[in-house]
């Protein structure tokens, strides 16, 4: 018994070179839903991103934004917001396990601005930022081409210099994210 489990026990050996046996091994796409603080004020977002699988890793871009509560500028009130996108890199593993944990670095570039409507994207104030987020996660394989996570991070934004109230460093924030994963993630079924 214990010769017919050890094909199942042992993982099978590869050879390692520099360049290794890497391939592209699919695919994915889709949104992913935010929260995230500025200062003292919640807010929340949506944002979408996708890449491609290489082995353990992927890689890819993303964009997303989020809006947060007012904040007072010369006897008028002002929604704060931001929005960013970048290169989105990642690691999953054992990624063919139900369930499995989660890594990513997302780095971008964008703006931190504020608007007199929440609805309404015509800034009176704005500043360009460089933001890295770093995010661990929980990811639950829920069909062959579907996948969700439960992530949580922390945003670092730089430069935000010439917004009326805020510094830079009230944009950094922990943050948290539901992400959805459709594509081809290189398991046959």
């Amino acid at each position: 018994m214990l010769i017919l489990l050890m094909p199942g026990i042992l993982p099978a050996q590869t050879e390692e070179t520099l360049t290794g046996d890497a391939r592209i091994k699919g695919g994915f796409g889709g949104p992913f839903f935010l929260y995230s603080t500025v200062g003292e004020m919640h807010g929340r977002g949506a944002g979408g991103g996708g890449g491609f699988i290489i082995d353990k890793f992927f890689i890819g871009g993303f964009g997303q934004g989020e809006t947060f509560g007012k904040i007072d500028v010369d006897d008028q009130d002002y929604y704060v917001s931001i929005g960013y996108g970048g290169l989105w890199f990642g690691y999953v593993a054992p990624s063919n396990k139900l369930l499995h944990l989660l890594a990513t670095m997302k780095i971008g570039w964008g703006e931190a601005f504020l608007s007199e409507n929440r609805d309404d994207h015509s800034t009176d104030y704005n500043d360009g930022a460089f933001v890295i987020q770093p995010e661990v996660g929980i990811e639950l394989n829920v069909a062959h081409w579907f996948r969700i996570a439960g992530q949580a991070g922390y945003r670092f934004m730089n430069g935000v210099n010439d917004i009326p109230t805020l510094q830079s460093n009230d944009f950094d924030s922990p943050s948290f994210a539901l992400v959805l994963r459709f594509g081809g993630f290189g398991y046959d079924r």
